[in-house]
């Protein structure tokens, strides 16, 4: 039992905004309000915790994160150190190569391709000059693309007479033969073989239990996994009670990432398991990451392509490779121009979210594209069930509206401003699309939720709160600041609304007697430091069902 008091304490509950004292008993809060009020709920014997004038809000919730794929991988993140072209990166492939003295496949993730010199992966060739006898699977920070060496792409028996998959592509040569690099699906069917071939059990568990004491560390106390395959149900089990947090399954199909098949329905799935790892529901993709779908009218088509000239003078290499992400523009059965990459068509996209929730499993939509956002409009008319929809990142006042209409939860990612702003601005979407619209969807009526897409983003809930404030891009640019959020709004985002994205609003996200005895502690106050220092703020503390994993 703990009594909290002596600081600022923001609730998130329009009820009471601010109390002066929060009590909890186990993995619950008891009581808020005054500490008189609070003391007498919990108790004799309770423990006085003086907050000593640093603030207390409800633990932060991301509810779009890849904990499973950051388990899955040994060598998470292995170029953070950020090389700056491929001569750089593959010397880094040939140290880790050296460095481990294992036969068979070696998984290496984390490239940010934009951020090389050439604005791109390296090829399978590139590849087999610093790894050429053991399979490589090089994966993008985002796993949307990813590339094979030779051994890769033999141990995988893909060659020139390999079909590319539906939603996918594995990039070829002018004589059809696959250059290694992987686009969409391909790239997540390759995903999936490489990490079934070097599963270690315990060894996913020691990193899952690890991952979330860093989560902890940044105040956060509940995630949604977004991209969790069935049998990841028992690694969940056999992980739970050892977990800083609390984490909702989100499951995808048994295939690979993007599998629209909803796994078949055995008890285990669907039991609500350990406390730590409830059920969420089912994650299916719309459109592509990099390679979103997107749609202009012929004048927006116009203005867009107008914008090339200016942005190869300034970037160079890079927005020429960025410009090919997409393809050519090509015009649909709509009139309308499309780029990018579908993943599901409308038929196949209306059956799977039709079969997911039949299933008793929630939908959330991968849907970054405006393209993408209309296709999930029509696939989910007429459901009477919460819907979910990751990301909608372009997106206008009129699409926004029509969201709103349906009752969809967005969840989007403001950090993305500050981790890829730079990247996302240098071919500006037309108007009156605008890049991860915050103010729009909210001013339109949607309920929007904020994540990480951790490794995709930064895991800091401070960080994205900050960008959701300030618009700004690492190198201090702002993008659309008539997009931005107060900060109230974007903390709610972290908070109350990403708990209700999860499915448990009013349980969650909030200070409240009956609520998880989730809350963070810290340093300052993000209501009154300046808003360009919002991500510098010291976690201090962090309890998650009334355990204290932090501070």
């Amino acid at each position: 039992m703990i009594v909290f008091t002596g600081g600022t304490i923001r609730t998130m509950d329009p009820a009471a905004p601010q109390v002066d004292a929060v009590g909890i008993s186990g993995g619950t809060i008891v009581a808020t309000g005054d500490l008189a009020t609070v003391q007498a709920a919990v108790g004799p014997g309770a423990q006085l915790h003086d907050l000593a004038g640093r603030t207390l809000l409800p633990g932060f919730v991301d509810p779009h994160h890849h904990l499973y794929l950051v388990a899955s991988d040994e060598h998470m993140r292995s170029f953070d150190n950020s090389p700056r072209d491929l001569g750089e990166l593959l010397a880094t492939i040939a140290t880790l190569v050296e460095a481990d003295r294992r036969t068979g496949w070696i998984r290496l993730h984390g490239v940010r391709p934009l951020d090389l010199a050439e604005g791109r992966f390296p090829t399978a060739a590139e590849l087999d000059v610093v790894c050429p006898d053991r399979p490589l699977h090089l994966l993008a920070v985002t796993y949307h693309e990813s590339v094979l060496n030779s051994a890769g792409l033999a141990e995988l028996g893909w060659s020139a007479a390999t079909p590319d998959p539906v939603g996918g592509e594995l990039v070829r040569d002018r004589r059809g033969r696959p250059t290694g690099v992987l686009i969409e699906m391909a790239s997540f069917a390759a995903e999936a073989a490489t990490r079934r071939a070097l599963d270690d059990p315990q060894a996913w568990v020691d990193r899952a239990v690890e991952h979330t004491h860093e989560l902890a560390a940044h105040g956060v106390t509940r995630i949604g996994d977004m991209a969790v395959p069935p049998d990841g149900v028992a690694r969940y089990a056999a992980a739970a009670p050892d977990l800083a947090v609390t984490v909702h399954r989100w499951h995808v199909g048994a295939a690979a990432i993007g599998d629209a098949t909803v796994p078949m329905m055995e008890a285990p799935l669907l039991e609500v398991g350990h406390p730590r790892t409830p059920l969420g529901g089912f994650k299916l993709l719309v459109d592509g990451g990099e390679r979103c779908d997107l749609c202009m009218t012929r004048g927006q088509f116009l203005r867009s392509a107008s914008t090339m000239p200016g942005a190869v003078l300034r970037h160079g290499r890079k927005a020429i490779a960025l410009a090919r992400r997409s393809g050519t523009p090509t015009r649909r059965h709509d009139g309308l121009w499309h780029s990018g990459i579908r993943v599901l068509d409308d038929d196949r996209l209306a059956e799977a979210v039709r079969g997911s929730v039949r299933a008793g499993m929630a939908p959330a939509l991968h849907a970054v594209g405006n393209g993408a956002l209309e296709a999930v409009l029509a696939a989910v008319d007429g459901l009477d069930t919460q819907i979910r929809v990751e990301h909608a990142m372009v997106c206008d006042a009129r699409l926004a509206g029509r969201l709103a209409g349906t009752g969809v939860h967005v969840v989007a990612q403001p950090s993305f401003l500050y981790d890829l702003g730079d990247e996302l601005t240098m071919l500006p979407v037309p108007a009156p699309l605008k890049l991860i619209p915050l103010r729009t969807l909210v001013d339109a009526g949607v309920r929007v939720a904020a994540s990480s897409d951790y490794p995709a983003g930064t895991m800091s809930p401070l960080v994205g709160i900050q960008a959701a404030v300030t618009r700004q891009v690492r190198s201090g640019a702002v993008v659309h600041a008539d997009e931005a959020l107060g900060v109230e709004e974007a903390v709610a985002a972290y908070t109350c609304d990403a708990a209700a994205a999860l499915g448990v609003e009013g349980l969650a996200g909030v200070l409240r007697a009956g609520a998880a005895a989730d809350l963070v502690e810290l340093a300052a106050d993000p209501w009154t430091v300046a808003p360009d220092r919002i991500s510098t703020i010291e976690v201090t503390g962090t309890w998650s069902a009334g355990r204290r994993s932090r501070g």
